[in-house]
């Protein structure tokens, strides 16, 4: 058989970007009113566990997908798994609030230093550039609220001297294609709370 027939391609094995790119379907699905919030979070387990294009086809398969993707995530050409791109965003403050939500970029390597702050950080919706997303994070006598996308985990080895404390409700090992996170600095002080979902005192102290 030819490897550019649809059959053969189907067969063939997704890729971290092919999972990012149904999550951002489905996501933007469940913010138009067409799937239910049950009905996203079982379709985001089973993109996080496909294999094949076979398996991600049917997750959107009555969904309409944006045209640069393709009329479907199966039969686009496999993509490669998303590499860090050696760039680093510096989100720097002082006693003030760095916040991110919605699609926003997120490189392999980030810097967070907020001291006396408020940072809160919401990976659910954004785009990711690296399988592998490390922070050096600074909120040493400050606050930080890290919302990772499902399946996602979060190896945190920061500095807890002076009262400090970390809150996670993830899990440290990675386990599967969803993006991994690790974690350094100090929060000295201060305290890291790292979750899935935000709660509803969560989303209260998130709103403007």
């Amino acid at each position: 058989m030819s490897p550019d027939r649809p059959d053969d391609q189907r067969s063939m094995r997704a890729s971290d970007s092919d999972r990012e790119r149904v999550s951002e379907i489905l996501r933007e699905a469940a913010a138009e009113g067409r799937i239910t919030l049950d009905e996203l979070d079982d379709r985001l387990d089973r993109n996080y566990r496909a294999r094949t294009y076979a398996d991600l086809e049917p997750i959107t398969e009555d969904l309409p997908v944006p045209r640069e993707t393709g009329a479907n995530v199966a039969r686009t050409a496999p993509a490669g798994r998303v590499e860090p791109t050696g760039e680093t965003l510096e989100l720097k403050a002082k006693a003030g609030t760095i916040a991110r939500r919605g699609n926003w970029r997120v490189p392999g390597s980030i810097v967070v230093a907020n001291p006396y702050g408020d940072t809160r950080l919401n990976f659910r919706e954004a785009t990711f550039e690296s399988s592998v997303v490390e922070i050096d994070l600074t909120a040493s006598w400050g606050e930080a609220k890290f919302v990772l996308p499902d399946g996602a985990s979060a190896e945190i080895d920061v500095d807890t001297s002076w009262f400090g404390s970390v809150d996670s409700r993830v899990p440290e090992v990675r386990t599967g294609p969803a993006p991994h996170f690790k974690i350094t600095g100090s929060v000295k002080g201060g305290s890291l709370k790292v979750r899935y979902k935000m709660r509803l005192d969560d989303w209260l102290s998130w709103e403007e």
